[in-house]
């Protein structure tokens, strides 16, 4: 815990230089799996919850209630995975984009570290449903004595979505610069590298959320 607020908020250039003989996979990735999905396991829960209630209320044999309790589950458990698996995905390709970008330059770096180091770089990721969330607040709250919202609401939602892979962008780079400089690679190469997963993933779900929010 005390690297985790290290590499997050204090020092993450120190928090990256007592990792390079021996980086640790299982805390940061169990960390995000669970703060990443445990908002869509309450879902679930929820959807599990009201669907018993309805039940309860009109007919326990009522099959217009089971169905939608079981869409309900079946719903969010397949969500829940699909996050999973993405997440898991995500730092495989991370880490075969960072181990050969590092080869490239002729860093002999092991694969297996650059996976670890995916899983740190990616922990402020935690906070992707937290500003959904909040994103979607500002979209769906009135606006006393407005009846369309104003332009800039677009831009706040748009500034919460960002943080979590700025973060993460900011993170990877201190990393690359705390493993990468002794070799001679430069503020370039450390910014650029890092910038470029975070910049693709950060455009794929902006276009995503874009796309949905339209719809509330």
């Amino acid at each position: 815990m005390k690297r985790l607020w290290q590499i997050c908020f204090t020092d993450t250039r120190v928090g990256f230089d007592g990792m390079k003989d021996s980086t640790p996979i299982l805390f940061p990735a169990i960390s995000t799996l669970v703060c990443v999905t445990l908002p869509f396991a309450f879902v679930g829960f929820a959807t599990f919850t009201t669907g018993s209630d309805d039940i309860n209320a009109t007919n326990a044999g009522s099959s217009e209630a089971w169905l939608q309790l079981s869409t309900g589950v079946i719903w969010t458990i397949t969500f829940v995975l699909c996050v999973v698996g993405f997440v898991c995905t995500w730092w495989l390709l991370t880490s075969v984009y960072f181990f050969g970008m590092a080869r490239l330059f002729n860093i002999s770096i092991p694969w297996q570290k650059w996976l670890g180091f995916s899983c740190w770089s990616a922990v402020p990721l935690i906070t992707v449903p937290l500003v959904l969330v909040i994103a979607i607040l500002v979209q769906i709250i009135p606006i006393p004595s407005r009846e369309v919202d104003p332009w800039y609401i677009e831009l706040i939602s748009a500034c919460f979505l960002i943080v979590p892979f700025i973060w993460c962008a900011r993170i990877a780079a201190l990393g690359l610069r705390s493993w990468t400089e002794p070799h001679g690679r430069g503020n370039v190469y450390w910014r650029v590298v890092a910038f470029v997963p975070y910049g693709l993933l950060l455009s794929a779900f902006m276009i995503f959320c874009i796309r949905h929010m339209r719809l509330i």
